[in-house]
């Protein structure tokens, strides 16, 4: 495990902030780290203020608290004067899927807790992957929505069949179907392991119409983290021995997930039994869609 300042559980927020009137926008890195580059000029373009942080390091960037993971609160309103706007997204590379991730079990904990917030809506941002990108193509964007989603808000499916689906937006689409939550994923095509541009202008100016938002989307303003460079060689030098001590505490997050006895979370008003069975899955980014 190469994230030595991320771990489970490790979540302040009041979640009073959230409510049935919030819209959640989501993104993590994935193939073309569509969703963090959408959701990283976002708050770098646009005004908001951080509410929540995952995390055991913190920094200040444009006088603003924030962390591995920050949830922000989004200054703008849509048609609908009661909705308000929530962004979560990973400020630095955490992969989702691969030698170097997370293990599954971060994801599907981060996705319950998130979901648990009984918000409007959730939409997650991400990219799927195709060998070379083909302007043929019906779209460059496909949407994945919920049944509920597509109830409330009349959004169709467009993904098309026999694809794989992994990591953060998995979890929420599963989470999100199982328990009828209306979950939207904006999936767009790249061909990339590194950030692909015009795929995230793309998923951005998808995301302007389903928003009615103004969001900037004539170009993509990138996150600058070389501040925090120093801190990563830190971890980088560090004796395997030492190293492995971070590994084994990560893991102490988790123990017993495999072997816990069955447990219940009730989200709010919603009535839900979540039988878990925790796994760490580490599947090569190649296979990343």
């Amino acid at each position: 495990m190469k994230n030595p300042w991320l771990f489970l559980n490790n979540l302040t927020l009041d979640r009073d902030l959230i409510d049935s009137n919030t819209t959640v926008i989501i993104g993590f890195s994935g193939y073309g780290s569509v969703g963090t580059a959408v959701l990283n000029h976002m708050v770098e373009e646009l005004q908001v203020d951080s509410i929540g942080y995952w995390g055991t390091m913190s920094w200040f960037h444009k006088g603003i608290l924030e962390s591995p993971i920050t949830i922000y609160s989004l200054e703008m309103k849509s048609k609908n004067d009661k909705e308000k706007f929530i962004l979560i997204t990973s400020r630095l590379p955490i992969p989702v899927v691969g030698y170097e991730a997370l293990p599954d079990a971060f994801w599907r904990w981060l996705s319950t807790e998130i979901l648990s917030w009984n918000a409007k809506r959730y939409i997650i941002i991400g990219g799927l992957r195709e060998e070379v990108r083909n302007s043929s193509n019906d779209s460059w964007i496909t949407l994945i929505a919920t049944s509920e989603y597509t109830k409330q808000f009349g959004t169709l499916r467009t993904f098309k069949d026999d694809l794989s689906i992994k990591g953060p937006i998995s979890f929420l689409l599963t989470e999100g179907s199982a328990f009828k939550v209306p979950v939207l994923a904006i999936l767009s095509y790249c061909n990339t392991y590194d950030i692909d541009i015009d795929a995230g202008l793309m998923a951005l100016k998808e995301l302007e119409v389903i928003t009615g938002l103004e969001l900037k989307s004539e170009t993509l303003t990138e996150f600058d983290s070389s501040f925090l460079e120093n801190y990563f060689e830190f971890y980088d030098d560090e004796e395997e021995g030492e190293f492995e001590e971070y590994e084994e505490e990560f893991d102490e997050e988790f123990e017993g997930y495999d072997t816990q006895d069955r447990r219940s979370r009730q989200y709010s008003s919603r009535s839900r039994n979540l039988n878990r069975n925790f796994g760490n899955n580490k599947e090569d980014l190649d296979k990343y869609k």
